[in-house]
């Protein structure tokens, strides 16, 4: 047997092989794995792609050597566009090789720089001589016109097991699933009917879902009495405090410094004052002083007095006993702070609610009283009944940075409230309506807002 029957014989033993395992490939998606990689056992290249064609255009599926490709890759953005215009301009069912000379300057530079010089494209054929798709392979050298002919047969052999997988045409579905006889056009036209009814006829209770929290209801507000700087805050975040028991403290090294100076300049003024009286029946000039000497000792008077006042303003205490809901404390410490700025809140922990932010796409009518189920993250199979009790008529962005209702509702349980800061879902039950509107008034609610009738 000399070297050219060799050959012949290692060919189809190739062939046979590459047969059975497209054969025995479990999926598509397996098979593309196969196209791309095991035909280079016949027709040796360097890379090889598969594009699948669909209604409108195509897209690559398949790379050799990778496993899955990256779609907004420069190269698969660039190879995708290359193919749709090779397919576009080549109606017959036949592999062909590509000539980049024929290509834009701009598509000839990138060739150079991404692939070998000879292309050739293989079509993914089906028995009745629909392209399903092609492969795109290049390489180093030439192709030949024996390469030709095993291209066109392995196009073949891959469109056959292509439609194992799609029982019916991949581009003739619509034909395919027409009703042929009058008694499934019967019973296709009786089951709209039936579905149409139930859309419009049948009426359920609208909901929707939203993030929720549980808050405190009627939380007492701590802020810092004056402009400062936090000394030292004397509770622990969360923790329970009790009337009169200190909360944080300012800084007090300037306050002091005012009070004192305002003590020194006060006590100086009195010893001028009673220097003036001792030599006022003498002295006219001192007896002239005297009134506004006084006025300078009530002023500075008052200057000490309120720089006391400061001073024991810079030390908060709690005005109602709960617990002390806040930040770290380590956030606060050396924070300077304006007046009436919040430092933290006193709730009670068994005075709870649920806060509820309803995205503006999602928002439906909603009533006071209407009920709410809450569905904690901690106990989701356990819902808490709610009422709402309240709901914002202005839309406000919230802590997701989705523009959406405010909304609270009181909880109904008899049992031990949750947990101040527990996070879960809530779902709030609406009116009754149809299912169609159900179904599709997110659909009809985007669709109005882009034609705008």
């Amino acid at each position: 047997m000399n070297n050219h029957q060799n050959r012949q014989l290692t060919g189809c033993l190739a062939m046979l092989q590459l047969q059975r395992e497209v054969r025995q490939a479990d999926s598509v998606e397996e098979l593309g794995l196969i196209m791309v990689n095991r035909s280079q056992k016949i027709l040796p290249a360097t890379t090889t792609l598969f594009w699948q064609k669909n209604l409108s255009s195509g897209e690559i599926k398949q790379a050799s050597g990778v496993a899955q490709i990256d779609a907004n890759a420069p190269f698969i953005i660039w190879a995708n566009a290359i193919i749709n215009r090779l397919t576009s301009q080549n109606n017959k069912n036949e592999a062909f090789t590509v000539n980049k000379q024929d290509l834009p300057q701009d598509d000839i530079k990138q060739w150079a720089d991404w692939l070998p010089p000879y292309g050739l494209m293989l079509p993914i054929s089906s028995p009745n001589n629909t392209t399903i798709g092609w492969l795109f392979t290049v390489r180093e050298t030439s192709w030949q016109p024996s390469d030709m002919v095993l291209a066109q047969e392995l196009g073949q052999i891959y469109g056959y097991s292509w439609l194992t997988f799609n029982k019916q045409n991949y581009f003739n579905t619509a034909n395919s699933n027409k009703l042929t006889n009058k008694w499934n056009k019967t019973l296709f036209f009786a089951f709209c009917i039936i579905i149409s009814a139930v859309l419009f006829l049948v009426d359920v209770q609208q909901s929707v879902l939203a993030p929720a929290t549980v808050v405190p209801n009627n939380p007492k507000v701590v802020t810092s009495p004056l402009n400062g700087v936090i000394k030292k805050v004397a509770v622990e975040a969360n923790s329970s405090v009790k009337k009169g028991q200190i909360l944080f403290s300012l800084e007090t090294s300037e306050i002091k410094n005012r009070r004192d100076v305002s003590k020194l300049v006060l006590q100086v003024t009195k010893e001028r004052y009673l220097k003036a009286q001792k030599v006022a029946f003498s002295d006219p000039e001192a007896r002239a002083s005297l009134p506004l000497l006084k006025s300078q000792i009530k002023q500075h008077s008052a200057e000490a007095t309120y720089a006391e006042e400061l001073l024991a303003r810079t030390v908060v205490k709690a005005k109602n006993s709960g617990i002390a809901i806040f930040s770290d404390p380590s956030y606060w410490l050396g924070r300077p702070v304006k007046v009436g700025e919040q430092v933290m809140v006193i709730a009670n922990a068994n005075e709870v609610e649920v806060e509820i932010f309803l995205g503006v796409d999602d928002a439906i009518i909603m009533q006071p009283g209407a009920e709410v189920l809450l569905f904690l993250n901690s106990d989701p199979l356990n819902p808490i009944p709610a009422k709402l009790h309240y709901a914002s008529y202005q839309a406000t962005v919230d802590q997701r940075g989705v523009l959406a209702y405010k909304l609270t509702a009181k909880l109904l349980t008899s049992t031990t409230p949750p947990r101040i800061g527990l996070q879960g879902t809530a779902k709030l039950l609406g009116p009754q309506t149809s299912v169609f509107y159900y179904i599709f008034r997110r659909p009809i609610t985007a669709l109005r807002q882009a034609v705008g009738f």
